[in-house]
Parts: structure tokens; C-alpha cells; sequence
């Protein structure tokens, strides 16, 4: 048996949460009903866990939440909510949580999931019907609104119930015990190949690497488990996010990018990987890069190469947030190319972009922190070689950690 958090609102979401909880009980496990209305009626209050008791553990009362403008009152549910969770699972009583909701429902749920840890079952049914964070958080879309039972929500809540079941009764056989230094690493499909030349690098050292997609939310994700504590090093591999953030491209993580590693004081090598693609969606390209050189990376998916001034702009943001680093920071630089497209002979191929960049970054960064400029391609397994080698020499890992010798690389240092 196994004991399943359900949050909601219950003065509008009474009945369904109700039949959410029914349905779990009718699978053997004990569900635990946390009501966090904002306002309460006759509806509310009817939870295990009241929602005077959520908020009394972000030390207010339920009179004072009412009197908060909504956003405010929000964060306060979803803090004392956290509180309970946070020490219910600290004594081993709660192995799952499930949230329903709309906008704000949605909205306290995630907050609460967020502080959970990786591997932690999570699951949010959402008019939403999207991501909710940057973690783990499993989102099923309830189809119709959260507003009464009938013939189209009860199966999905139903089939919620039986998800978040099946979670709670799996996790504890599949938790790893890992007991390698653990880098964060980013990659994209333009850089895979010698990304992963330097995972297998990294991994025959004695690491374990994971591998965070660059795709905007791969890299927001990574930050925040950076912060977490998740980490020993970071290989950014593949900075491309960057890129978009500046042009307005699809693959933005956000302005807090190339941040959380430099606060945790955490060793951390750079590479320019893709910084020469803009992703620009699905679709057509817009008329702003309609004469810019172009290539269709998938059907329907087009890549814009980016011009000597967006590289030099990239350059000096790079600087900006590596400046701000308080560990050992270190920048490679593949003078063969960016990406698959930057290559000789490539549609991205513009050394003039590339240098531009590198020029603006060598102007802008600390004195103190080296950049490398290496002749490979950054899909060349000498390239990625070198990168593991550079990143195990900043720290990471010393007293186990080590590449099997070879020659290494040779590489300029500006």
C-alpha cells in the first residue's frame, strides 16, 4: 500500500478530486487530499489535509490567504504546501503526488512538484494540457475542463489515478544508487556526434554524464538542477540556447542561461556548440532572415545561420555571464566548426561569423579564464577528447577521475 497526495482546490474541484481519490483507493493505495482554495465555502476544507493547515504551514491563516490579491494568495498554498509534502516525505509517508487543475490549479501544483526530487512520481491533470516545469513532472491533459464528472473526464481521471498507482508502486525498484561524479552536460542533434565521443570519454573516466537536449527547456532544466545540487562539473557542450535567446529563435532557455554553474562555484568548460544556428520552428522562415542562408534540418523545420553581428553579440553575452562565475571556468573553442552545418563546404560554413565571435568573447571575458582554441571540428573525436581532458583538469572528480592516456591535442591559447 502506498500512501498518493492529491492536490486541488477542492471549493471548485471538490467532486472530482474526490473521484480522483476513489479511484486510487480502489487500487489498494491510501490517498491524502490537500485542499488549497484560495477562498473557502462550503466545498473546502473537506481534504485530509485542511486548507487552514496549508496555510498555517507558510505561517498564515486561511482569513488571511483570502485577504491576499491572487497571485500572492497562490504562492502562499503553494508554499505551505511544500512544507507538508516536503516533511511528509522526509518520514517516508507520501511515495506519490497527483494535482488537477486549470490555470491555477496547474499553477500551485507545479510549484509544489518542483521541489520534489528527480525520479519522484509527479503527475498534474491540466486544461493546460502542456509542460508545467522543468523537471520531472508528468502531464496528462484532462480534454474537457475540470468542472464536473461526466462520460469525458471520469475515464481520464481514472486513467490519472492508475498512472500515478503504477508510479508510486514502481520507483522504489528502479532508484539508482550512483556513486560516480555526475556532470551535466548539454547536446543538440548538430553536435551529437562528438558529444558523444565526450560522454564515452567522460564515462570511461569513472563519470556519470547526463545529457540535457538543448532545446530550451533542456537547458533551463539543467540549470535548476545545477542548483539543486545535482552536479560536480558541466560540460556546456552545446551553448546554441544562447543563440536563440538573442535572435528570438525557438530553442530559448531563458536570460538566466550559463548562470547556475558560476554561482555554485561548480568547474565548468564552454563550448560554442551550434552557436551558429538559429532554430526557428516549424513553418516557414519569417521575413526578417528571409535572405539569410538557411537550411532544412527536418521536414519542415528550417535552420537560419547566424550573421558576424549576432556572433559577436553572442560573444559578449557569453563573456557577461562567465564573468560572474565564482569556480574554475575554462573556454574550447573548435576552429574546425561549430556544427554539422559549420564545416568546410557546409551551408554554415563562415569563418568571419566564428571569428567574430571568438574576437568578442576574448575581448569581454576575465583575464583569468582561458580560452583554447583547438583546430578540430567540434564532431572530431580528437576535439571531444580534448574537452573531457579539459574538464577533468579543472577539478572535477580529482581524487578517481582520469582519461586512459594518449597523446593529447594540440591547441592555441589566446
Amino acid at each position: 500500500m502506498k500512501r498518493i497526495g492529491i492536490l486541488a482546490t477542492l471549493n471548485t474541484k471538490g467532486d472530482e478530486a474526490r473521484f480522483l481519490a476513489e479511484c486510487i483507493g480502489s487500487r489498494g493505495h491510501t490517498p491524502v487530499l490537500f485542499d488549497l482554495s484560495l477562498i473557502r465555502d462550503s466545498q473546502s476544507d473537506a481534504g485530509d489535509v485542511s486548507r487552514e493547515a496549508v496555510a498555517r504551514a507558510a505561517d498564515r491563516t486561511g482569513a488571511e490567504v483570502e485577504r491576499l490579491q491572487r497571485a500572492e494568495a497562490m504562492e502562499v498554498m503553494a508554499a505551505g504546501a511544500r512544507v507538508l509534502i516536503g516533511e511528509m516525505l522526509q518520514r517516508g509517508e507520501l511515495h506519490a503526488v497527483v494535482g488537477i487543475g486549470g490555470g491555477t490549479g496547474t499553477w500551485m501544483s507545479a510549484a509544489v512538484m518542483d521541489s520534489l526530487p528527480i525520479g519522484f512520481p509527479k503527475l498534474v491533470v491540466s486544461t493546460l494540457g502542456s509542460r508545467t516545469s522543468h523537471t520531472d513532472t508528468t502531464v496528462m491533459p484532462s480534454v474537457a475542463d475540470i468542472a464536473g464528472l461526466n462520460s469525458v473526464l471520469t475515464p481520464i481521471l481514472a486513467n490519472a489515478a492508475a498512472a500515478v498507482s503504477g508510479m508510486a508502486e514502481g520507483v522504489a525498484a528502479v532508484r539508482p544508487k550512483v556513486d560516480r561524479p555526475s556532470i551535466g552536460m548539454t547536446m543538440f542533434g548538430v553536435t551529437t556526434r562528438g558529444g558523444t565521443y565526450a560522454r564515452e570519454f567522460l564515462e570511461a573516466a569513472g563519470c556519470e554524464v547526463v545529457v540535457f537536449h538543448a532545446n530550451g527547456s533542456g537547458g533551463a532544466t539543467m540549470e535548476e538542477l545545477i542548483r539543486r545540487g545535482t552536479f560536480v562539473g558541466v560540460l556546456d557542450w552545446t551553448t546554441t540556447e544562447v543563440t536563440d535567446h538573442l535572435t528570438g529563435g525557438v530553442c530559448d532557455a531563458g536570460p538566466y542561461r550559463l548562470e547556475a554553474a558560476g554561482q555554485a562555484g561548480l568547474p565548468q568548460l564552454i563550448v560554442p556548440g551550434a552557436i551558429d544556428v538559429i532554430n526557428v520552428g516549424r513553418g516557414g522562415i519569417p521575413k526578417r532572415w528571409a535572405r539569410r542562408v538557411s537550411h532544412m534540418h527536418l521536414p519542415g523545420v528550417p535552420l537560419v545561420r547566424t550573421s558576424i553581428r549576432e556572433s559577436r553579440e553572442i560573444g559578449g553575452w557569453i563573456a557577461e555571464k562567465l564573468n560572474r562565475s565564482t569556480g574554475a571556468v575554462r573556454v574550447l573553442i573548435p576552429a574546425g566548426g561549430y556544427s554539422a552545418l559549420d564545416i568546410r563546404d557546409g551551408p554554415f560554413w563562415d569563418p568571419s561569423a566564428d571569428e567574430a565571435f571568438v574576437l568578442a568573447l576574448r575581448k569581454d571575458l576575465r583575464p583569468d579564464i582561458a580560452i583554447e582554441v583547438s583546430p578540430h571540428h567540434i564532431n572530431d573525436e580528437a576535439f571531444a577528447r580534448q574537452a573531457a581532458e579539459a574538464l577533468l583538469g579543472l577539478g572535477v572528480a580529482r581524487s578517481s577521475a582520469s582519461l586512459p592516456r594518449e597523446d593529447l591535442v594540440t591547441s592555441s591559447t589566446y
